[in-house]
């Protein structure tokens, strides 16, 4: 290729002057005295003549290995007198550095040129132009001359002359990184915008895509140039579960940054064709419709090219037996095709604007820059193939079980339509029934399980409608998970899941999701069975597509971490989130809805929290009720909140919580209460609406300055009395008082532009509202927000996927059916039933909460299951927002053992972060034992630096901390610090100049004094032992009276002695 180059730059340096002259009545243009090399400040003479007013110009122009006819240098000027006159000028040619020395400290990118032409033209001017209009150049001119000029190579170029002095961190700099050879970056115009399934569940929820600029130069003019010439390939998987409910529904949208459709929309009619819709230059929109018919339970590729103005879609269908068979439609828009694929975002599935398809959207690749030929096989393939044939076998069920209740409901004799086997028959009656078949051999066969339940329960089913199949499904599923708690203690365990799992696959296939998410549950956990993660998939994204809250949980916690083989994908985790946040927002006001309760976050290795659980019956529940009885406010609150979402162990009662409410709000003493029972009145929850008696709590409730009641105040003129302005001042007032309600009100008026100060629409306070609102713990303000930043096409709101993710799966967590479900194993584990809580802790774990994470990781300890049971759900309660402070403790123990003190230390520091006293202690121990903490760990914590501490300082002050997060007097830390505290005193005494001597003079005194008496001591000792010696004989003879002599003689011994 420089061989190809090097012919062209010299074909150019041998080229002759060319001159060209029409008839133009004696105008011409020529050089005088030109250069014949590039050479710094050279001069050139130019010769013209002009019949008429004129302009003449002169370029440098440049051709390179990447680009030509580049004008590096252009001088003009006009010649309005003087016609017919030959005439000349001279001037200083002026060349950029790049082309004339080569690469230095001055110039960092020197031009490998292959060409360089000097060019002068001249263009007569017409009346508008006398003025100075410049629009005409070289191109137009009527004369024209150029001549090429020679240039020399980068390495032989000149160095560029010093001018003046630079710093010396800045030819440092230079020295240290001129001879870095800079590579383009690795960048591919193909990108994978899903490589695992999504779960479209029909719905205004999808995965939201942006493009940015190629960060390759090259790629991105490449891009730029194809705005109004495209070249765009792109391929999607589609599996069908049933058609379009609307007219049409979404494939993939692309919304522009004007909030319209941009090229492409690609949609599915309800009869199963394909509409395309693009985007022309001209801002007109057009579509065209290919008529496909798509099948359902099918996996079809749509591959759709645009070229300038046509379009090509090829679609393919995958048959049994790996066949396949291809139809391929071509239109032409007869104009050119719009395509700026960064402006704005892209969806895949349903959106705000449109509903998605009820199905499944597979692999999609898209080439930013065409290709001929697409390359997107479907992926996993065996996961997919797997999923299409359990949504077959599942359809085929409904069919058998749908004939099954319509011979019901004709009131047959059912028994006498499922013929048994020969020896079945022969073991009843011993003999062969002759009967009539509504099912063929082959059905019965495949289908034994499902008619032996439907025979099971044939009471159970029987009147039912359509709802029966589901009924039938919790029923199997609340069996399965009694039989699976008792598995373990049973010879043949192996043998008992392998039934309970076929058990729950008709149960998922009758429409109850949470049979599909138990048994993903033990396929992907390897609970009681064998792991089999591409099972453990396919029943994940079945209870997703059927809009099953857990499932949907599940889902998106999966790809939220990248778990169990679920790609890393904070984007699809959203389209799951948003949906779940969204049914979490409705299902709040369903407050009678009796499958709903509060999820309250219990640990079970903490007795004063389950101490809280104890129900109507516990001392708690008898506590308040007693005390509300006397008229204790507080009392009657707590009461009535614990009735309204069976919190706290008790059963709804919504009529009791009414009552409590009421008797609390009649006091007028408390506005909290006050404002509760105005809010049930105003709704008409539990209680006749009563909207004046509600609007006058609401009033006093606010002059006793209950914020919320400002809130209610301004939702009663908006709603009810429909006054904006009223409503608004309210809506302020509550949000500068720190109501969230409040916040997220005025960001609705912001966002529909209904504010009455400023009415125009301001999408940016909006969101800020709504974030506000999101932080201080709002549902709608967090659904709200996240969706902002998951575009970020709105001014000022940056496009943040994974905050939107975070915010969401805050939301899901108080869905009020995951809080029924929470309850519901709590009870199980306060009843007894450890193994059965500890299957639906595992589900619950499963779906991302992590005090289920906790618990699950707790019974299986308890249960002594296998270790990888409790390692799984401790280790994935470490990755919630706000970890599991036993997870980190037990999974830095875990490492530690393993001896990577790495992942320890951070384990450990994580934990001390969110206020553990355990892990400030466990990370001390490990610095004092040697080993260092990383920066950013020290940052997390706020410890001095290590260079300026001692180590001795650090661990004493994660002692200090962990001290003050204990509690009661006599603490392993206090000990640990009290012991620190004797060994510096004594350092700092035994490395004193003088503390020291005088500590050896008192220890010398001391030791002195205390030989003194110990020598008395034993002189006395001695002397008494003589005496005692010396009188021995005339104890042992007749005893005389003493007389004044022999007490004088004894005297006088002592003092001999002493």
């Amino acid at each position: 290729m420089r061989a190809v180059w090097r012919f062209v730059c010299a074909a150019f340096m041998l080229s002759p002057v060319w001159c060209e002259s029409p008839d133009s009545d004696g105008d011409f243009v020529q050089f005088g005295h030109a250069p014949d090399g590039v050479i710094d400040k050279c001069d050139v003479e130019v010769q013209y003549n002009c019949s008429a007013a004129c302009r003449i110009g002169v370029e440098i122009v440049i051709t390179t290995p990447r680009r030509t006819g580049v004008v590096v240098y252009r001088r003009t000027w006009a010649n309005r007198e003087n016609f017919g006159k030959p005439r000349s000028r001279t001037f200083n040619l002026v060349f950029p550095p790049a082309v004339l020395y080569r690469r230095d400290f001055f110039v960092r990118r020197p031009l490998e040129t292959c060409s360089v032409v000097l060019r002068a033209w001249t263009v007569h001017l017409v009346e508008k132009e006398i003025g100075g209009n410049r629009e005409k150049g070289y191109e137009q001119s009527l004369v024209r001359t150029s001549t090429s000029l020679r240039t020399l190579p980068l390495a032989e170029r000149p160095a560029y002359p010093q001018t003046s002095s630079v710093s010396w961190g800045a030819w440092l700099m230079w020295q240290l990184t001129k001879d870095t050879v800079r590579k383009c970056p690795q960048e591919s115009d193909i990108v994978d915008i899903l490589t695992f399934p999504f779960a479209s569940t029909g719905e205004r929820f999808g995965v939201i895509h942006t493009f940015s600029p190629f960060r390759n130069r090259d790629l991105e003019w490449r891009r730029i140039l194809a705005f109004k010439q495209p070249r765009v390939t792109l391929s999607v998987w589609l599996y069908l579960l049933s058609r379009c409910s609307q007219s049409v529904c979404g494939i993939v949208k692309h919304v522009n940054e004007h909030r319209s459709y941009g090229s492409p929309l690609i949609m599915l009619s309800d009869t199963g064709d394909i509409v395309v819709q693009v985007q022309m230059a001209d801002g007109e929109e057009q579509a065209f419709t290919a008529h496909a018919a798509l099948p359902l339970h099918t996996w079809i590729r749509l591959d759709i090219f645009f070229q300038l103005s046509k379009a090509k879609l090829t679609i393919t269908k995958t048959l049994p037996g790996e066949e396949t068979l291809e139809t391929t439609h071509f239109f032409d828009f007869r104009q050119a095709i719009q395509f700026n694929d960064t402006s704005g975002y892209f969806v895949i599935g349903g959106c705000s604007y449109m509903q998605g398809f009820h199905g499944y959207i597979g692999p999609i690749r898209y080439s930013r820059l065409g290709s001929e030929n697409v390359t997107n096989p479907l992926s996993p393939a065996r996961t997919l193939k797997k999923l299409d044939r359990v949504h077959r076998h599942c359809e085929e069920m409904r069919h058998v079980t749908e004939d099954y209740l319509q011979a019901l409901r004709q009131n047959r004799d059912i028994s006498r339509e499922v013929c048994e086997s020969y020896y079945g028959g022969l073991k009843r009656k011993f003999g062969h029934r002759e009967c009539t078949q509504t099912w063929s051999w082959d059905q019965q066969r495949r289908f034994n399980l499902t008619l032996r339940l439907l025979e099971e329960h044939h009471d159970l089913i029987k009147g039912l409608g359509n709802s029966s199949t589901q009924l039938l499904g919790r029923v199997i599923f609340q069996d399965a998970v009694k039989t699976i708690s008792k598995a373990e203690e049973s010879d043949g365990s192996l043998d008992v899941m392998s039934s309970v799992i076929e058990q729950l696959r008709v149960s998922s296939c009758w429409g109850h999701q949470h049979s599909s998410l138990l048994l993903a549950t033990l396929l992907l956990a390897g609970l009681g069975v064998p792991m089999d993660l591409e099972q453990g998939h396919v029943y994940s994204l079945i209870g997703g597509v059927s809009d099953d809250r857990l499932a949907l949980m599940h889902l998106g916690y999966k790809h939220m971490q990248g778990l169990d083989g679920f790609p890393k994908d904070q984007n699809t985790a959203y389209g799951y989130y948003a949906n779940i946040g969204k049914q979490t927002s409705i299902d709040r006001d369903k407050v009678q809805d009796s499958w709903q309760t509060l999820t309250e976050h219990i640990h079970l290795n903490n007795d004063d929290e389950l101490h809280t659980q104890t129900g109507e019956l516990g001392d708690i529940a008898q506590y308040l009720k007693h005390q509300a009885d006397r008229g204790d406010v507080e009392s009657q609150k707590s009461l009535a909140r614990m009735l309204l979402w069976g919190s706290n162990g008790m059963k709804k009662d919504i009529r009791a919580a009414v009552m409590w409410y009421a008797r609390s709000a009649q006091q007028m003493v408390d506005p909290i209460a006050m404002y509760d029972y105005a809010i049930l009145l105003l709704k008409g929850i539990g209680v006749k609406k009563n909207r004046t008696f509600g609007l006058e709590l609401l009033k006093k409730a606010a002059d006793m300055g209950s914020v919320e009641a400002l809130n209610g105040l301004g939702w009663y003129y908006s709603t009810i009395v429909k006054d904006g302005r009223k409503a608004f001042r309210y809506f302020e007032l509550a949000a500068q008082n720190g109501s969230r309600d409040g916040l997220f009100n005025l960001g609705i008026y912001h966002l529909n532009g209904d504010n009455p100060d400023k009415p125009e629409k301001n999408e940016t306070a909006a969101f800020y509202y709504f974030l506000d609102a999101a932080e201080l713990g709002h549902m709608d303000g967090a659904v709200q927000s996240a969706l902002f930043l998951s575009t970020g096409s709105t001014q000022g709101v940056p496009r943040e996927p994974n905050k939107a993710v975070l915010l969401l799966k805050q939301v899901s967590e108080m869905n009020g059916h995951l809080g029924f479900m929470v309850k519901e194993a709590l009870q199980t584990y306060q009843g007894g039933s450890w193994n059965e809580a500890l299957v639906k802790y595992a589900m619950l774990a499963e779906t991302g909460l992590g005090v289920a994470q906790h618990n699950a990781a707790h019974l299986c300890e308890l249960l002594y299951h296998g270790s990888a049971c409790q390692w799984r759900y401790h280790n994935y309660s470490t990755y919630n927002h706000i970890p599991q402070e036993a997870g980190l403790l037990r999974m830095g123990d875990y490492y530690s053992e393993l001896a990577d003190m790495v992942k320890a230390i951070d384990m450990y520091s994580t934990a001390a972060v969110h206020g553990s006293a355990q892990g400030l202690f466990n990370l001390a121990t490990l610095i004092e034992d040697g080993y260092e903490v990383p920066d950013i760990i020290r940052d997390q914590m706020g410890l001095s630096d290590a260079h300026s501490v001692s180590r001795s300082d650090v661990v004493a002050d994660l002692i200090s901390r962990c001290w003050e997060l204990e509690e009661g007097d006599v603490t392993p830390c206090s000990l640990v610090l009290w012991r620190m505290e004797l060994r510096r005193a004594w350092r700092d005494f035994t490395h004193s100049s003088v503390h020291l001597p005088l500590a050896c003079g008192i220890f010398a005194a001391l030791a002195a004094f205390a030989f003194a008496v110990l020598l008395r001591t034993l002189l006395a000792g001695r002397s008494a032992l003589y005496l005692s010696t010396s009188q021995s004989p005339d104890r042992h003879g007749t005893p005389e009276a003493e007389g004044p002599e022999q007490e004088l003689i004894a005297i006088r011994r002592r003092k001999r002695l002493i």
